[in-house]
């Protein structure tokens, strides 16, 4: 019987070949296909065909930590600066991964008091996502 949904305990976000540390958010993955009007000067309403998907660009935001080499913010500062496309992994605790390639930027985002530093990694999508099941 399937599971009535997953936690997101256990996601993961790899960027290159590196995963993540400290993810806190990660944008939809896919998109709904921009809509073509169809319609004809005898239809009494509207009728659309689906056009273009247009995933724009995907975000994933995370703690901010530039303490040494292996953080996520000098790594994909690294990668940013590299200007190669490289493939992100979203992998959920059912085994389920979603793959696709893309441009990295990342920036470190406002913040006020009380609240944690974080960082948004930025990919210009640059192939469709493709779905691994799990076993």
């Amino acid at each position: 019987m399937p599971k009535q949904g997953i936690s997101t305990i256990g996601a993961t976000v790899t960027i290159g070949e590196n995963k993540l540390n400290y993810v806190t958010e990660f944008a939809d993955i896919g998109g709904s296909p921009s809509e073509l009007d169809a319609t004809c000067m005898n239809d009494k309403m509207k009728h659309y065909v689906p056009g273009v998907q247009d995933t724009k660009s995907y975000e994933v935001t995370y703690l901010f930590d530039n303490s040494d080499t292996s953080s996520d913010y000098r790594v994909l500062e690294a990668l940013q600066t590299a200007g190669s496309i490289v493939p992100i992994i979203v992998e959920f605790s059912d085994g389920t991964k979603k793959s696709a390639t893309g441009y990295v930027s990342t920036y470190i985002v406002g913040a006020k008091v009380d609240e944690l530093i974080t960082a948004k990694a930025v990919l210009m999508l640059q192939t469709d996502w493709t779905t691994t099941n799990p076993a």
